[in-house]
């Protein structure tokens, strides 16, 4: 449900009613689905919406309860995703998560410092943020000190939920709120810092997605109990809203959106376990068909395990016995785009189709010896963990494609399934490891392509800006 001004109206009313009925049944229908409210203002009657979920109380449960249920799903990979952030930033420290969670709130301060009006006034602003952060207070305090989840970084057991991202999501909802109805890039603004914020909490091994995950979903929960409250209190939809509430059809479908998948190798030759992909996509298009759609791919793929079968490594000084193998997992980054295409079914879903191509750059990485090393004079020895082998990748071309299934869950917001499949054949260039043995394995050096023919399914999360 969508507010607009009474200017906006008249001219809507105006030109959509026009051609479609004479003037006196024109004059009919404006009067039937009209109740004057007071001398300066009218209402037109609630349309059913023809988007999915139209009932207001699913459309605010909707995003919390989608996040809830991906943190319960995720729980037992915890370790495995912490993993990939120690496989690619080890060292990561930004604290600018500490400030950012509260920028949505002061961008609405500084619009209305700037006399835009949001819907409501700055005092009943105040009232909505001020119970948010008591209503999403509560939530995560009482869980933290029940629950008594350690952290990542093993300081202390108050981990779940995260709290940051908690305050992030309900400040940019209360900015979505406020303001979102007046233009989306608002919208769009709030929770790309809100998100950023939950990455960085992970990035800073300071929680575990299932966290993050969850502090989101009690941060948007807040904010909508916040304002079912104060709307209560006050018995209107705000002190601005703009009376009009109509579904409307998306002319050009364009979006931003966040994604996430797995993704597993087709060709079954160089990647066996299953990997996951997360993305960032938008589309711009041209009419209520055709647009081109661009995105940026990051793919994190283990590799299979492989048995130790030379024996013990005799090295300068040293033997390294009982050993085992480690792969480091594939990491690619995927810069693709292309035409794509929109089909409507009906007024619940959209049905989309595209072929991308693009580059695809390779992250490094190294074959990893666990063992006993011994010192062959002393005998002393140590269980190590030892770089053997590095490995490099060719910046390569992908090619590939992509199908999708949206429901709109109103008609600015939508989720989606979908499958993409991308292939391209990366060089890997193998050499000794520098940081371990310097020149004692020169006669370990290759070059080989492999072939990477990779299916990925995953739910994606849109916002149109029509």
């Amino acid at each position: 449900m969508y507010r607009f001004s009474s200017f906006f109206l008249f001219f809507y009313l105006l030109f959509t009613l026009e051609g479609n009925c004479s003037p006196s049944k024109k004059r009919d229908r404006l009067l039937k689905n009209t109740v004057f409210l007071a001398q300066d203002s009218f209402q037109v009657k609630k349309i059913q919406p023809h988007y999915f979920l139209h009932k207001k109380w699913l459309r605010q449960t909707i995003a919390p309860s989608f996040l809830l249920a991906s943190s319960f799903f995720v729980w037992g990979e915890r370790e495995n995703l912490r993993a990939v952030r120690n496989r690619y930033v080890p060292d990561f420290s930004n604290h600018l998560d500490d400030y950012l969670q509260y920028a949505p709130a002061l961008g609405v301060a500084g619009l209305n410092l700037g006399g835009k009006k949001g819907l409501n006034s700055w005092k009943r602003q105040a009232l909505n943020w001020g119970g948010s952060m008591l209503i999403m207070g509560a939530f995560v305090n009482s869980i933290k000190y029940t629950s008594k989840v350690m952290r990542p970084d093993g300081t202390t057991q108050n981990s779940f939920p995260s709290g940051h991202t908690a305050t992030a999501f309900m400040n940019a909802t209360f900015l979505h709120k406020e303001y979102g109805h007046i233009n989306p890039w608002y919208s769009i603004a709030g929770y790309a810092s809100s998100s950023y914020v939950g990455v960085s909490r992970s990035l800073n091994n300071r929680h575990w997605i299932s966290d993050i995950l969850a502090g989101a979903a009690l941060g948007i929960l807040s904010t909508e109990l916040s304002y079912s409250i104060i709307d209560g209190i006050y018995k209107n939809k705000g002190d601005y809203f703009s009376k009009l509430d109509m579904n409307q059809e998306i002319d050009k479908p364009s979006y931003f959106s966040t994604r996430l998948s797995y993704s597993v190798d087709l060709s079954g030759k160089t990647i066996s376990s299953m990997g996951i992909e997360s993305a960032l996509e938008g589309a711009y298009y041209f009419n209520k068909r055709w647009g081109i759609v661009g995105d940026i791919v990051f793919g994190n793929y283990p590799f299979p395990n492989q048995e130790w079968t030379r024996g013990d490594l005799d090295l300068s000084g040293t033997r390294l016995t009982n050993i085992s193998q480690e792969t480091e997992s594939a990491g690619f980054l995927y810069l693709t785009g292309g035409p794509q295409y929109t089909k409507r079914l009906g007024s619940l879903f959209l049905l989309q189709a595209k072929l991308i191509a693009g580059i695809m750059l390779g992250i490094n990485g190294h074959v990893n010896l666990h063992g006993i090393i011994t010192e062959k004079k002393t005998l002393a020895y140590e269980n190590v963990l030892l770089p053997f082998i590095e490995y490099h990748v060719r910046p390569n071309m992908v090619g590939g494609g992509g199908i999708s299934l949206t429901a709109m869950m109103t008609s600015e917001i939508g989720l989606s399934l979908f499958s993409d499949y991308k292939y391209s054949k990366p060089t890997f260039i193998v050499s000794p490891s520098s940081k371990t043995f310097g020149n004692q394995l020169d006669y370990i050096h290759e070059k080989a392509s492999a072939t990477l023919s990779s299916l990925s399914i995953g739910v994606r999360f849109s916002v149109f800006v029509n």
